[in-house]
């Protein structure tokens, strides 16, 4: 009987860890799924914006945009045919900051301490589409991933948005 009742204890604890172990497995694919997509939308924006800089006529540094429009158009061939297994997550950070007006694709993160110089974030997706919930000008503790740098000569990021909490 004592050995009938420890081999149903050990079945239980055993699948008790096994489904934390499937949780995380499924959340860290969720995040990394997250992390992609706001990586190719961040990489899409650029590309727009820098077509855009092509169409003025004075535009000095014309060079350089065509090669910065050429790398991320390569980027995004290779963003948009990786396998979300293979896509590394990057350093996620905290940071306090607030959004200005309701959330839409491409809102800035303003920092509570904001320099002139950056970094600036640029929130591109955020998890479970929740930037809804985000209430402007409310100070927050997000936890976002920098997925793409922006094509800026300062500290300026796309970002994936994991969590907010005031």
């Amino acid at each position: 009987m004592k050995f009938k009742v420890l081999i149903a204890i050990i079945l239980i604890v055993s699948l008790v860890l096994l489904g934390c172990a499937a949780n995380k497995e499924n959340y860290e694919y969720k995040l990394k799924k997250g992390c992609l997509e706001a990586t190719i939308i961040g990489i899409k924006l650029d590309i727009g914006r820098l077509e855009g800089y092509l169409k003025l006529p004075d535009l000095e540094n014309r060079e350089q945009v065509v090669e910065a429009l050429s790398k991320l158009k390569e980027d995004l061939k290779k963003y948009e045919s990786m396998k979300v297994e293979d896509y590394a997550l990057p350093k996620p950070l905290i940071i306090r900051g607030f959004i200005s007006e309701p959330y839409v694709e491409d809102t800035i993160i303003y920092l509570e301490k904001q320099s002139k110089s950056g970094p600036f974030y640029h929130a591109v997706k955020v998890m479970d589409d929740l930037g809804s919930k985000i209430v402007p000008k409310e100070i927050y503790e997000f936890k976002i991933y920098p997925v793409y740098r922006r094509y800026y000569p300062f500290p300026d990021f796309y970002v994936f948005v994991e969590s907010f909490k005031k």
